[in-house]
């Protein structure tokens, strides 16, 4: 033992598989994707490649990678070097050798000492398809006590197939079918290679199954595989008949006597190769211990037998002649290999007649286990978690055969009828005259009420039924699982073996017959015909109730798990709460999961949704490249996957791959690192045109919509086309052209790799180029026809127009998998070489692909199935991907979009506190230059904002598609605050320049009355008058002063000039009705209905789409109410521009609010009546602005009138006066002025400083409300709804901008004004004390800072020039503060000290003066400023009239949130009874409609788009009833106060929406916008 461990020590150490030895290589190790190839010629330099080097071609079916032969050093045979050099040379490279060279089959046996059990066994299911010899006893050191370990858990997957000796085909598992044993084994060393012998004997096709002396690397020495037993197995070919398991000893027998006495137990016949020459006396016992054996002896004698070999020989005779057994003779003597090996066969034959048949049982490798314990070996499976496995495994299988498949696993059963309704929801195919909604519904009972039967089924369940048994390994260790799914596997492959076989074979003789019928069909009965397609249709029931799978207990717990979300039942404190999180271990360990149930053609979608979850929480949200296969069935799709990825994909047991199943694939870190994907998805598929559908009606749907499917998930397809027959691969190519076609329609890009098997010559490049320029040509040939088929022959011309393809790079030949003929020829290695080209191909396709995430994935997923659930896909196809990516790129566009215009607000404010401090020289010479430099730093938030997006762009690769769109709407956006900037500063300098003579006049009256005033405060100044006196003295002379002033301009009555204007107007029509409204009307300012002319409604009283007036009339005073905001700011712009008001301005403002009524149309024809627009122009619109005019004429007034504006600036000349009269100090008076002067200026600020402090929290705000239309929308309809009134919504459905606008400045209010519970302080008062002590902090820094540079004395004027240079922007202040005495020289120490002092008392001053009403000074700027980006598109649905969920630049309108047409008015025509129909449901109907906008003609519902282009702007998603909870709860709850308010009878409302709780309701909503 010790010996052993050591010799296993040096070979592990010599391959560097130290930290894998023993038992640790895993699966995980091997199977993982890299772009490195070993190759043969790397092995020589780097023996720790040696054992990757045969896994990689294991993995890939190349049988040719078991052996290897290392090169010697070639600079040893190179010419031109001296004698000595080479002698040192070979020298040296001997002793080399004798360390480095390790044999290939020793390589082997280290491989398996370091393997993992379920490495073991697929290791050995590779060895079986590439027929080369399996270990079956190889040596152990882990096991306490043990020298040798018999694997039977590794060899149980193996199944073979072959033709019996009746013609018929037989598939069996290997490990327990019995069969006559031949062993093989050698005395000495014979002269003739025993193992090459034995593989001329099992396979004539020169293959070596057996490693030998004539393989690469075989003439090496072995220290590790002496008395190692291998097997194979021969199965009967067209030649004979018995299908036999021939085992081979290892070494010399006499060195492993236990082997040899293992095999001479077990085996039917031995062969023995004994060496003549080295027989001696010491091999007679060895001798006589195989003629004592029960079975038959051949012994294979290499020359004539020796003294020793003769004696022993005849001694045995005697026993032989008394007992019922063969002893045969070959003599190898001059003869070869084929000689031998027939000579061989012919005693093999005389052995397995019928009388010598009996001298040993045929037997499996289970039978051998007994005799394997009684001999002390290890069995692999009786490790515990084995063993137990395969009791409990052994168990359930038990129970399913004896209660049967749809007793034991009934979930599955039931899903199928499941899968049914969900279909017919979506396609409406047998619904009848019923109401869509209330069939929908029906539909949705249905499917509930099964899924109660699941429920009620999974609760009776017994608890030792095979479900329990199944999901109680959930529970197990991983191991322990692995081994149990595995059993499972494995017997449940023995039993479709068992089962399917026998059925499928009577299918296809029935299908074949069908199909003759078929052709004589004029002579052949339609009765024949049905009870034919009966009969198979019976048969195929028999093959989906005897099929039986892994795959079918996992999709039982899938179920049992999907049942409870659907019936709204918890599934986290349940007990299958822990389910999705095993099925992801298992994903990640190998095992496959089923993404769409074969049988019930269904995609559990809850439950993939769950087992990615988890396996996103266990590994993160990882990228992954999705490859799918796709091609006709048996035509070697999972074997392809299997070879390339070592995958465990289904390729036998009786049945071929059903449903869609998935697999993972890690990649190596290098190509982590360089393709920043982590994992492959590989997706397989059942194959198209399956025999068992083929007399299901419309089959071609099943195939369309598996291609479509797979197609759809795969970043790459691989369309799998085997052999050379045009018919079949145009059937592959017709329906994988149109789903590609179907792809691009809906925005999604795949990629297509075909691959063409079994190629006979794929070296041949002329021969290839053939075939691929025909290919072209017929790939175009099928886009034209699918083109036609899907109504896009303009778009489509040839096969590129639909994908990017080259036919140089997009196609690949693989040659035939087998080398030979079947059962016994292996697998050609070109065909893995083929595969690693393939490889090859997809490794480029994923670097240049858009990888996909977890999540991404089963949105996809779910998105592909919704839109195949429905007919016609591309009508259907909700690509959520791209609507995430969409949303996410216009909320990330938003955020950036409003700090760049909050910045340019602050830029606008601080661009007017400058320029309006300029005097008319200075704006003219500097005005521009300011301008400029508030650009520049407007550019520099520009450049920021470019690189924000840019960087997005760079990270999130799925918006790529809207760059151009997005940089145009920056680029739009940038251009129109630029120009708001340029117009601000125009503005004001037209005002500036326009007002120069105004304000140099006013300021010479200004200086006059101070000069005044200052004369006076020097008579009173040593009086001690009292403030009373000096009050009443002041009053005296202002009122002398200032009517000594000059008058202002005439101003117009407003009102008069609106009755003469209005009078010029209608001068010709309408005189006395302008009178009369001038006289009477003018209270009546709101729009009524006998304003509105509603035509055709008058003569119609209802019809589809009718809208009442009601609803008119409230949507005309928005329209009017949005002609008055466009008013006023058009006043607004005036006041700016310090125009006063004229008849001119009158009339403009009166011809534009007329024309706009005549231009006003609320509803298709309604519109306003001629003659009420006269009253609607003077009373609902020019009156309402008489106002802002009359404030427009005071504010000139003041700004204008010399004796207005000194009136205004009377107190602050009077607390001058005081002053000087007082005779305070000059720093005092200065600081007293000064003090003042900062007071009225940080007050003036604080709205405007306040509205861009509440625009900052608000973004910066966690709430979502905001931050998106979608979230806000979805925000005012969940607090509407909890309101429980009707009333609330009424304003919504007839304007749902409006309320959305209200809704908002409403949100912001009490978002600002709401106190604090603990603070008691609300956000906007803490922005306002937060903006008050900023400025004075400034202005602090600003004071000392001055001080630090100016003079110890200085003149009042001159410090407040340096000041207001330091403040300017922040601050708009007078430029000058009027002392009388602002030349006089000041104490600047005195003054800084005296004025930093009183800032503290400017502060709490300031902070003490908050009122909240300034909110509404900035309430409406703070609501347009976040409903500009979030309202920009006003569109609604031509149906139901909700609004569209998109903003920015988009090309199809859309909502999530379609609502019942009713909700907005829709009836139907015969009943007048509100439609519950919602637009998701009727694109999916059959059902029409008309209105003004069809010209009274009717149109299907699915031709909608065809109407005009409206209509055609709006993308309405079928979902069949599965969203828009929250309008079916409103429709079910005020079903009543809808049909009041549109004049209609009440809905016929669905049961099921009754049962809606406003609860659900908003959660619905908030899940639907991620709230």
């Amino acid at each position: 033992m010790d010996d052993s461990f050591e010799i296993h020590q040096q070979v592990v150490e010599h391959l560097r598989l130290q930290k894998y030895y023993p038992r640790k290589l895993t699966r995980e190790d091997v199977f993982v994707v890299s772009k490195n190839v070993i190759t043969p010629e790397e092995l020589n330099d780097d023996p720790s490649k040696i054992p990757w080097y045969i896994l990689q071609n294991l993995v890939m079916c190349n049988y040719e990678g078991r052996s290897f032969d290392l090169k010697e050093n070639k600079s040893v045979h190179r010419k031109g070097f001296s004698l000595t050099s080479v002698l040192q040379e070979t020298e040296r490279s001997n002793k080399c050798n004798e360390n480095s060279k390790i044999c290939p089959i020793d390589a082997l046996v280290a491989i398996f000492l370091c393997c993992d059990n379920f490495l073991r066994q697929i290791l050995i299911e590779k060895l079986s398809i590439c027929q080369l010899a399996i270990p079956l006893l190889i040596p152990v050191t882990d096991v306490k006590d043990k020298q040798w370990e018999l694997i039977v858990w590794g060899m149980s997957t193996i199944t073979k197939k072959w033709q019996t000796g009746l013609g018929s085909s037989c598939e069996r598992s290997m490990v327990v079918e019995k069969l006559p044993i031949v062993s093989a084994l050698r005395i000495g060393r014979p002269k003739i290679s025993k193992s090459k012998i034995v593989n001329c004997v099992i396979n004539e096709q020169k293959h070596d199954i057996f490693f030998n002396s004539g393989c690469k690397g075989g003439n090496l020495e072995r220290k590790l595989s002496d008395g190692l037993i291998e097997m194979a197995w021969y199965l009967p070919t067209h030649k004979r008949t018995n299908a036999l398991t021939f085992m081979n000893l290892r070494g010399n027998a006499l060195d492993f006597r236990r082997q040899t006495y293992f095999l001479s137990e077990i085996s039917l016949v031995t062969i023995a190769f004994i060496s003549c020459a080295d027989f001696n006396e010491h091999h007679i016992a060895l001798l006589e211990s195989l003629h004592l054996q029960k079975g038959h002896v051949i012994f294979i004698l290499d020359g004539t037998p020796g003294k020793d070999l003769e004696k022993g020989l005849f001694k045995m005779e005697k026993y032989i002649r008394d007992v019922k057994k063969q002893v045969q003779y070959v003599i190898s003597l001059n003869k070869n290999k084929l000689k031998i090996s027939a000579e061989i066969w012919e005693l093999l034959e005389s052995n397995f007649e019928e009388n010598n048949r009996n001298a040993v049982c045929d037997r499996s490798i289970e039978t051998c286990i007994g005799l394997a314990e009684r001999m002390n070996y290890h069995i692999d499976e009786t490790v515990q978690d084995c063993y137990e496995a395969k009791q409990s495994a052994k168990e359930l299988l038990d129970r399913v055969t004896r209660e049967g498949k749809q007793n034991e696993l009934p979930l599955q059963m039931v899903t199928v009828k499941i899968g049914e309704t969900k279909k017919e929801q979506h396609r409406l195919l047998r619904k009848g005259k019923m109401q869509i909604e209330k069939y929908v519904d029906r539909l949705k009972k249905e499917r509930e009420d099964l899924r109660r039967k699941q429920l009620y089924i999974d609760k009776h369940r017994s608890d030792c039924c095979t479900y329990k048994m199944f999901r109680t390994s959930f529970t197990n260790s991983l191991i322990k699982r692995k081994y149990f799914f595995g059993y499972v596997k494995i017997m449940t492959d023995r039993y479709s073996i068992d089962n399917l076989q026998p059925i499928r074979e009577k299918y296809i003789v029935k299908w074949n017959e069908l199909c003759d019928e078929r052709k004589n069909e004029p002579e052949t009965s339609k009765a024949a015909l049905k009870s034919m397609k009966d009969k198979l249709d019976e048969l195929e029931q028999q093959l989906s109730q005897n099929s039986l799978g892994l795959e079918h207990y996992n999709r039982e717990i899938g179920q049992s798990y999907e049942m409870l979300p659907n019936l709204k039942l918890p599934t986290l404190n349940s007990d299958t709460s822990h389910l999705p999180k095993v099925a992801a271990d298992m994903l990640l360990h190998g095992y496959p999961i089923e993404l769409m149930d074969g049988d019930a053609a269904h995609v559990p979608l809850t439950w993939i949704n769950a087992v990615f979850n988890s396996l996103k929480h266990q590994i993160g949200n990882k990228k992954m490249f999705v490859l799918s296969v796709l091609g006709i069935q048996s035509s070697g799709k999972s074997t392809m996957l299997n070879t390339m990825f070592g995958l465990q994909f289904s390729v036998s047991a009786g049945r071929c791959t059903k449903g869609i199943f998935a697999q993972l694939v890690s990649l190596d870190e290098s190509l982590i690192e360089e393709t920043q994907c982590d994992y492959i998805l590989v997706v397989d598929t059942e194959g198209l045109r399956s025999p068992e559908f083929a007399s299901i009606q419309k089959t071609n749907y099943r195939d369309n919509e598996l291609a479509t499917l797979v197609i759809g998930l795969g970043d790459l397809t691989i369309i799998n086309i085997m052999g050379e027959n045009p018919t079949d691969m145009q059937d592959t190519l017709q329906i994988a052209v149109h789903a590609f076609m179907k792809m691009d329609n809906v925005h999604i890009k795949p990629s297509c790799l075909f691959v063409h098997q079994n190629v006979t010559d794929v070296t041949a490049s002329d021969l290839n180029t053939t075939q691929k320029r025909n290919m072209r040509e017929m790939l175009d040939k099928i886009t034209e026809v699918a083109a036609e088929a899907e109504n896009c022959s303009g778009k489509y011309k040839s096969f590129s127009d639909v994908i990017n393809f080259q036919e140089n790079k997009h196609i690949v030949y693989i040659s035939s998998l087998w080398k030979g003929d079947p059962p016994m020829a292996p697998p050609n290695p070109g065909y893995s070489k083929c595969i690693l080209q393939v490889k090859k191909h997809i490794l480029t396709f994923l670097k240049k692909s858009e990888r996909k995430s977890i999540d991404d994935f089963t949105q996809l997923l779910s998105d592909l199935w919704k839109a195949i659930l429905c007919q016609n896909f591309v009508f259907s196809f909700k690509n959520s991907l791209e609507i995430q990516a969409y949303n996410a790129l216009n909320t990330e566009y938003v955020k950036h979009a409003r700090t760049f215009r909050r910045n340019a607000l602050e830029h606008s404010h601080s661009l007017q506190n400058e320029c309006m401090k300029l005097t008319t020289e200075k704006m003219k010479d500097d005005g521009e230059k300011i301008l400029d430099s508030y650009l520049q730093e407007l550019k520099k938030d520009i450049d920021d904002f470019e690189k924000s997006v840019e960087s997005y762009f760079e990270e999130e690769e799925r918006a790529g598609q809207w760059k151009v769109k997005i940089e145009l709407q920056l680029e739009d956006l940038c251009k129109e605050i630029k120009k708001d900037l340029r117009d601000v500063f125009t503005s004001i300098r037209n005002k500036t320049i326009g007002r120069a003579e105004i304000d140099e006049n006013i300021k010479m009256q200004r200086q006059s009355i101070y000069r005044k005033a200052k004369e006076l405060a020097d008579v009173y100044r040593d009086k001690q008058l009292s403030d009373e006196d000096l009050e009443s003295e002041f009053a005296k002379n202002w009122n002398e002063w200032v009517s000594a002033l000059p008058s202002g301009d005439d101003y117009e009555d407003i009102r008069k000039s609106f009755e003469r204007i209005s009078e010029e107007f209608y001068i010709q029509h309408h005189q006395s009705e302008v009178n009369r409204v001038w006289q009477t009307d003018l209270s009546q300012t709101e729009i009524v209905e006998k304003d509105l002319d509603f035509g055709w409604f008058q003569v119609i009283k209802s019809r589809l789409g009718y809208i009442n007036k009601q609803a008119c009339v409230q949507n005309a005073n928005w329209i009017k109410q949005q002609i008055l905001e466009e008013r006023q700011q058009q006043i607004s712009n005036h006041v700016q521009n310090g125009r006063k008001y004229t008849k001119q301005i009158g009339f403009e403002l009166f011809s534009e609010l007329s024309r706009k009524l005549g231009e006003m149309k609320i509803e298709e024809n309604v519109c306003v009546k001629e003659k009420r627009n006269i009253r609607l122009s003077v009373c609902n619109f020019m009156v309402e602005l008489i106002p802002s005019l009359e404030r427009m004429q005071e504010q000139h007034k003041r700004e204008n009138d010399p004796r207005l504006y000194m009136e205004s600036h009377r107190d602050e000349l009077l607390k001058r006066f005081k002053e000087e009269c007082e005779g305070l100090h000059i720093v005092v008076k200065v600081a007293s002025a000064i003090y003042r002067e900062l007071t009225s200026a940080i007050k003036t600020s604080l709205p405007k400083k306040c509205y861009l402090g509440v625009i900052d929290h608000l973004r910066h705000s966690s709430s979502k409300g905001f931050s998106s239309k979608m979230s806000l929308h979805a925000w005012m309809l969940t607090e509407m709804a909890d309101k429980d009134n009707f009333q609330s919504f009424v304003q919504y459905l007839s304007n749902p901008i409006q309320c959305i606008k209200s809704f908002t400045s409403e949100q912001i209010g009490n978002m600002c004004l709401r106190k604090d519970d603990e603070t008691g302080s609300s956000v906007l008062r803490e922005i306002y004390g937060h903006n008050v002590r900023e400025i004075v902090t400034g202005l602090k820094q600003a004071i000392t800072t001055l001080s630090a540079k100016c003079r110890s004395t200085v003149t009042m004027k001159t410090w407040w020039q340096n000041l207001l240079e330091q403040i300017g922007k922040e601050l708009h202040v007078k430029t000058d503060i009027d002392l009388f005495d602002e030349e006089r020289d000041l104490n600047l120490k005195d003054l800084t000290d005296y004025l930093v002092g009183k800032l503290k008392s400017i502060e709490d001053a300031v902070i003490e003066s908050y009122d909240s009403s300034m909110f509404f000074e900035i309430s409406t700027s703070c609501c347009d400023f976040f409903t500009a980006d979030l309202l920009a598109c006003q569109e609604v649905c031509p149906f139901c009239k909700a609004l569209c969920d998109l903003n920015g630049k988009h090309d199809h309108h859309r909502t999530d949130c379609h609502r019942p047409q009713g909700v907005a008015g829709y009836r139907y025509e015969e009943s007048t009874k509100l439609t519950s129909d919602i637009c998701t449901t009727s694109v999916l109907s059959n059902h029409r409609f008309n209105n003004a906008h069809t010209n009274e003609e009717w149109v299907n519902y699915r031709d909608y788009r065809t109407v005009n282009e409206h209509y055609a702007s709006w993308k309405i998603e079928p979902l069949g009833g599965e969203a828009e909870t929250f309008w079916k709860w409103f429709m079910a709850t005020y079903n009543t106060e809808l049909a009041e308010y549109y004049n209609a009878k009440e809905a016929d409302i669905p049961l099921g929406w009754k049962c809606i709780t406003i609860e659900e309701a908003k959660e619905d909503m908030n899940k639907l916008y991620n709230i």
